[in-house]
């Protein structure tokens, strides 16, 4: 069943669809004017101007009603129309006959303009590709193709222009919009040395931007393929309507037979007129057939949906597909990694511990060494410490997630990691810090050379993200030690949580809690953003990534935050509530008024232009309460 404004057919040139719109409009009221004694015209003029409308209305209806036919395609809402209408000429009804047409076509046209307008938010993502990309070779501009830019290129990028490439600003100085992508309304200033993501517009100076992705692998490009994919997916109701809608028009369309003939056959049973009550009964089953039409559903329920998309992704909230969007109504509990999601990404290293003769100076180039090859924020933290440090270098290095990371430096194993990577590493027993902070420590060969202290900062929002998810059960899952863990848990107000954890033991107690949710009927979130949370995204009912976390995060997720941002979990929940309170308004009115016109109809109480408002009339009212999922 597909809706009416898509039925496979090739549509009529639009100059001539117009012109015969017009024709069509201008019999009918010279017509209606005759009917109602306006103008004194000829019974047989009177019926050509009908006919002539009919045809010049109903031209495109009638097309795709015939090809339906020959496709075996019996039952769409232009066949209805078709049927209704041919029926409405029969009994001599002219004016209602073309009136079904007239109105049919001037609903499809409203209900085009609000889908299209429900459409903008997404189509201005989507808009946002660019033609060309002008990139800076042999000291000479050039334009080339935006596929084309490869790591390590210089964009060149005037005032007004989009930023094509994640990158690092060579020259030059200003401020960048994001807004398109993450939602932030505030620009960002940006000078030499400053990373720009893709997708934002500079909006003076000219930038020279050294390329750190190509344009395949940007995060302007990857949110492309996930608005595409989010659009592309449907959800459970979309879904069953499609199916609702194949059944349902079938069996009205029999129903409205049904009512046109069996009345006349038993009232003439009963020795009553079978022409006089087969005219009355067939009124009445064109009522039932044009009534019955599922426009309402079938277009403002998938309409519904994408005005959520649409207004997820203008507060800078991907989500892959409606059906991600429809399960938030069924979540039972939320499950947080702690590092980058509920504390800032950005540690602070407060203290160098060494060991033996080896100096903070030299344990610090060592770790600068190690984690010039990390994105963890710990290999941030150790950076940031030292600005243009010169990199000492390695050879074999390795990262291993939720545990370290580990290099060959003149010959010994050189490594880098948290007490248990340590000790395995070199089966030395490693006491822990009793403060509630981040420790990390250094190893080269088989001796424990520094330790390293962190600070987390916990994100100002969290704790009032965590009072606002009153009524969902909330977890910690960490690879962090159990006392930063608790410290944590303690200052946002979640009570539970487990550490520490390797990411196979995260996946093991998020098994546990789907489990125990499923069991209720409930789904589960875990919000995440690094490479250890991939796993945990995937398997939960709801994977939400933090948009600055890993690209193996972000592929994985089903739910992105651009902006990294915890007050868009709430807001992303409030949003599933109010699209499921929309769909299920739609669904009860619409059913009702057509029931309620249907049964008006078999007892002689609803003539055939009440049956016109309960098909365009409430189409398009549900379709205007859909659009309020855009606000």
């Amino acid at each position: 069943m597909e809706c009416c404004c898509s039925c496979g057919v090739k549509p009529v040139n639009k100059n001539v669809e117009k012109a015969l719109f017009c024709v069509g409009i201008f019999g009918f009221l010279i017509a209606l004017a005759s009917e109602f004694a306006l103008l004194d015209l000829s019974e047989f003029l009177q019926i050509f101007l009908f006919i002539a409308s009919y045809l010049a209305l109903g031209y495109g209806i009638l097309k795709k009603a015939f090809l339906g036919f020959l496709r075996r395609e019996y039952f769409n809402e232009n066949s209805l129309m078709a049927i209704a209408s041919l029926g409405a000429f029969y009994i001599g009804e002219g004016a209602e006959a073309v009136a079904i047409l007239l109105f049919y076509r001037i609903g499809e046209f409203l209900e085009h303009l609000i889908v299209e307008k429900s459409k903008k938010q997404i189509r201005s993502l989507r808009d946002l590709k660019v033609e060309s990309a002008r990139v800076l070779q042999g000291g000479k501009q050039v334009q080339i193709a935006p596929e084309s830019v490869q790591k390590g290129d210089v964009l060149i990028v005037f005032a007004g222009e989009r930023i094509l490439a994640d990158g690092v600003v060579l020259k030059g100085e200003g401020s960048v919009d994001n807004s398109a992508l993450s939602g932030e309304s505030i620009p960002q200033s940006v000078c030499v040395g400053n990373k720009v993501l893709s997708g934002g517009i500079n909006l003076d100076g000219i930038l020279e931007i050294q390329a750190t992705q190509s344009y395949a692998d940007s995060a302007f490009n990857k949110v492309l393929r996930l608005i595409a994919e989010g659009s592309a997916q449907k959800s459970k109701s979309e879904e069953f309507i499609t199916k609702f809608a194949r059944y349902y028009t079938p069996i009205v369309t029999l129903l409205a037979f049904l009512v046109s003939f069996i009345p006349p056959l038993y009232f003439w049973a009963f020795g009553g007129s079978f022409t006089q009550e087969l005219q009355t009964w067939i009124y009445r089953g064109i009522i039932f057939l044009v009534v019955s039409c599922p426009c309402a559903l079938v277009i403002s329920i998938p309409l519904t949906f994408f005005a959520a998309l649409g207004r997820a992704s203008k507060e800078g909230i991907l989500i892959k597909g409606s059906s991600y969007l429809e399960a938030l109504n069924s979540v039972g509990a939320i499950v947080f990694d702690k590092t980058g999601t509920l504390t800032k990404g950005a540690l602070t290293l407060k203290e160098v511990q060494t060991r033996g003769d080896y100096t903070q100076d030299y344990a610090l180039k060592l770790a600068i060494a190690l984690e010039s090859h990390s994105n963890h924020p710990i290999a941030k933290a150790i950076l940031n410490t030292l600005e243009n440090a010169e990199i000492i270098p390695l050879d074999s290095i390795k990262e291993c997630a939720g545990g370290g990371i580990l290099a060959s430096y003149q010959g010994q194993n050189l490594t880098l990691g948290n007490a248990h990577f340590i000790a395995e590493m070199t089966g030395e027993q490693i006491v822990e810090s009793k403060s509630a902070k981040c420790e990390i420590f250094l190893s080269l060969g088989k001796e424990v050379i520094a330790s390293f202290v962190f600070e987390y900062v916990i994100k100002d929002e969290a704790r009032a993200v965590v009072t606002e998810l009153d009524g969902l059960k909330k977890f910690i899952l960490s690879g962090d030690r159990a006392e930063v863990t608790q410290a944590v848990a303690q200052e946002v107000g979640i009570a539970n949580y487990f550490a520490p954890l390797l990411p196979a033991d995260k996946v093991t107690h998020l098994k546990q809690i789907l489990a125990s949710n499923r069991v209720l009927g409930k789904k589960v979130i875990f919000v995440g953003d690094g490479i250890n949370d991939a796993p945990s995204l995937a398997l939960s009912d709801v994977g939400i990534a933090m948009g600055n976390g890993s690209d193996v995060a972000l592929e994985g997720a089903d739910i992105v935050i651009m902006h990294n941002d915890l007050k868009k979990i709430p807001l992303v929940l409030r949003l599933a509530r109010k699209t499921r309170l929309i769909l299920w308004q739609n669904i009860v009115f619409a059913l009702g008024v057509k029931v309620a016109i249907m049964v008006f109809g078999l007892f002689g109480i609803a003539n055939l232009w009440i049956a016109l408002f309960g098909d365009v009339g409430v189409a398009l009212l549900a379709l205007l309460n859909a659009m309020r999922a855009i606000r």
